[in-house]
């Protein structure tokens, strides 16, 4: 009896080594499934708006008839972030401009938008800053085919 006691206390270190070793990828594995991309999104374009550049994205990946959340990136000089503009979405000419939210003070506005189905619309992104005109760029959106 006493032998086989040593015996299981000399095969303790190697299958707890083992169990570690079987943890850490475990917890590894779960921590590359969390920093995972939960929503893609899709770039639609870049645009100058005077001396700006006004990037637009959309989520979900690809767009789908309803709403999809619209992220504007405005950034001027050397990339700096333009927090003080006034950013307004819709996706046809014939409905309402909708506010952006901006999301801190990081030049990034984001508003759901409805998007209509059809397989290609235009979303429309009115921009203004305090004592410059307003513009309004155009960009084109493929609409994921409901069917």
């Amino acid at each position: 009896m006493r032998r086989a006691s040593n015996t299981i206390l000399r095969a303790s270190p190697a299958a707890a080594q083992y169990h570690r070793a079987w943890l850490a990828a475990l917890l590894c594995t779960l921590a590359l499934c969390a920093c995972g991309r939960s929503a893609e999104s899709t770039a639609i374009g870049t645009q100058p708006w005077g001396a700006y550049e006004v990037s637009v994205e959309i989520r979900p990946s690809p767009p789908r008839p309803g709403h999809n959340e619209v992220v504007v990136i405005v950034s001027g000089e050397h990339h700096r972030p333009i927090y003080d503009a006034l950013v307004s979405l819709r996706a046809q000419a014939s409905d309402p401009w909708v506010q952006a939210i901006e999301d801190g003070h990081v030049g990034v506005y984001r508003r759901a938008v409805k998007f209509m189905g059809g397989p290609a619309t235009t979303l429309e992104v009115q921009l203004q800053r305090s004592e410059e005109s307003s513009a309004v760029l155009r960009f084109p959106v493929q609409i994921l085919d409901a069917r």
